[in-house]
């Protein structure tokens, strides 16, 4: 099995702590830019264990109808502002994972500015080219930023098999299409195995993952974390008393999970004494 460690502090920390967590999503910036820094304080004080930020896209072809009006109604200008991310920085202390488009953010520099600052924990782009995302990784170590890799049924065996023995974080996607489809399916199961066989990464699993029951069904299947992108900006869009309801239901439902397995850990000790 191939072993892999964390470089970044945050994520390390975060890691030992909780052996199941939950990954929420906001686009930067969204309603606007004083509301969204309150709605991410209050994330977190309501136990969001990690943000995963969209960074705005005047192009997300990839999202779904939730999250591409959420794109179209922040400032662009938002983008570029430095002052922005430093002052998201300072807001949460929670690790921060910068989800955007290789355009958005590689094709700018947005991604090296960023890290260079350190206002990010990790990188998120799904649609980078496999071997430039593995160049990627290389060039981010020297700022201790993540960089996610990606697996997924329909991709190539070989890059899943490069990715498990590359990444200590690895997002597996349980679909492919636009993001906020509903998704029930378990055609993850074989290659969540074989993962797991083979690789001491951390999975986090994406893509559907609308309800609580959803989450806690994927962590109980062997999946270290959950990663709830449109069903988060659903409740958002209601109101933000919605929002913060939904992300305790999360809470609950990963800490349950959580409380299991660790119980299960103890009997297996005690059957070793």
């Amino acid at each position: 099995m191939k072993l892999h460690t964390v470089c970044n502090e945050a994520m390390e920390r975060l890691l030992v702590k909780h052996r199941r967590s939950f990954v929420g999503y906001l686009t930067a910036g969204y309603p606007d830019e004083e509301s969204f820094l309150r709605i991410a304080k209050r994330c977190q004080q309501e136990g969001m264990h990690i943000f995963e930020i969209g960074y705005p896209s005047l192009n997300p072809y990839s999202d779904g109808e939730v999250i591409r009006r959420a794109h179209s109604a922040v400032d662009p200008a938002l983008r570029e502002n430095m002052g922005f991310w430093k002052r998201l920085r300072q807001t949460v202390s929670a690790p921060i994972w910068l989800m955007g488009y290789t355009e958005d953010l590689m094709d700018t520099g947005m991604y090296r500015r960023l890290a260079e600052a350190g206002c990010v924990d990790a990188l998120v782009i799904p649609d980078l080219e496999h071997s430039r995302r593995m160049a990627l990784k290389a060039e981010m170590e020297p700022f201790r930023v993540e960089v996610l890799g990606f697996t997924s049924a329909s991709a190539a065996p070989r890059e899943n098999e490069e990715t498990l023995h590359t990444y200590p974080i690895i997002y597996q996607q349980l679909y492919s299409g636009p993001t906020g489809m509903q998704n029930d399916s378990e055609d993850y199961q074989q290659l969540l195995s074989h993962s797991r066989e083979v690789s001491s990464s951390h999975l986090f699993a994406g893509f559907g993952i609308g309800t609580p029951q959803r989450a806690k069904e994927l962590l109980q299947r062997g999946f270290d974390g959950v990663i709830i992108g449109t069903a988060i900006m659903k409740r958002l869009a209601q109101s933000e008393e919605e929002l913060y309801a939904f992300i305790r239901q999360l809470v609950e439902a990963v800490e349950s999970t959580e409380a299991q397995a660790e119980a299960l850990l103890t009997e297996a000790a005690k059957g070793v004494e």
